[in-house]
């Protein structure tokens, strides 16, 4: 079976959908656990969930060995936690985008359901910082206040390296980002679109292009199974489910949600 979780901002819940089909999820249930205010972004590592918990400034952390009844086991805020809202995780390093303070949080997860706070970077350009996505050694943060991707060197995780940034022309209010191979996409928040990147050099995007598919608003995460693209569109309370086969070319198939989700944010997936 493969779960999509799906943060669901203005419900204070956790969605969850089968979708090994998948382009056509089935709604199995959700899961609050007692403590999700505002859940945005989300990470998996093993069987353990981390959701970003906005409203408390905390992360939750869930086992998810049952993936369809995850079981709420602890949360941490390591002090500094500021309306967190993107997660990533390399190895034992989980990164958190801290919105509230313009900073990536780093955490020791060695034990993943102990996470231990290390430190933190800004790198001098971070404002609002949301989503994240890594790829090799390279961490690519969503900086919404700036409009721009910010780029570092995380061959060292616990101490990432400012390499650059990158606009494109186009980003505004960047949020979600994806990545599938050498394609790298981002959701941008403020356009109601997808941008497409080409990293084949990973730390140098060259833009493609863009799209919407007609249906875009406020798009904001985005995860990826297969050749199958989801979009959680904050605006119109949907997932937006495209075909990627084709990567630099997004083909929208249909969208799902209506009835369950409320500004839907982070997306995540897991396969047992």
């Amino acid at each position: 079976m493969t779960v999509l979780y799906v943060s669901n901002a203005g419900g204070d819940t956790v969605e969850i959908y089968d979708i090994s089909t998948p382009t056509a999820p089935v709604h199995l249930s959700d899961f609050n656990g007692g403590n999700l205010s505002q859940p945005n972004g989300m990470a998996i590592t093993g069987t353990t969930l981390y959701v970003a918990n906005a409203g408390n400034d905390t992360v939750e952390i869930y086992d998810i060995s049952t993936p369809t009844a995850p079981v709420h086991l602890s949360d941490f805020n390591g002090v500094n936690l500021s309306i967190p809202r993107g997660l990533a995780i390399t190895g034992t390093t989980l990164y958190v985008a801290n919105d509230g303070n313009n900073t990536v949080e780093i955490y020791d997860i060695s034990t993943p359901t102990s996470p231990v706070r290390l430190s933190d970077f800004n790198g001098g350009n971070l404002s609002t910082p949301r989503g994240l996505a890594i790829t090799g050694t390279t961490l690519y943060v969503a900086n919404f206040g700036n409009n721009t991707v910010e780029i570092y060197d995380i061959t060292t995780p616990t101490a990432p390296v400012r390499l650059s940034d990158f606009n494109g022309g186009n980003l505004s209010g960047p949020t979600g980002l994806a990545i599938t191979g050498t394609t790298l996409y981002v959701a941008n928040f403020g356009n109601n679109t997808v941008e497409i990147y080409d990293i084949t050099t990973p730390t140098a995007p060259v833009r493609l292009s863009d799209f919407n598919g007609g249906n875009l608003s406020v798009p904001a995460g985005l995860a990826i199974t297969g050749t199958t693209l989801y979009v959680a569109n904050f605006g119109n309370n949907t997932v937006e489910i495209y075909d990627i086969t084709i990567p630099t070319a997004p083909v929208r198939l249909s969208d799902f949600g209506a009835g369950d989700l409320g500004s839907p944010f982070g997306l995540a997936i897991f396969t047992v």
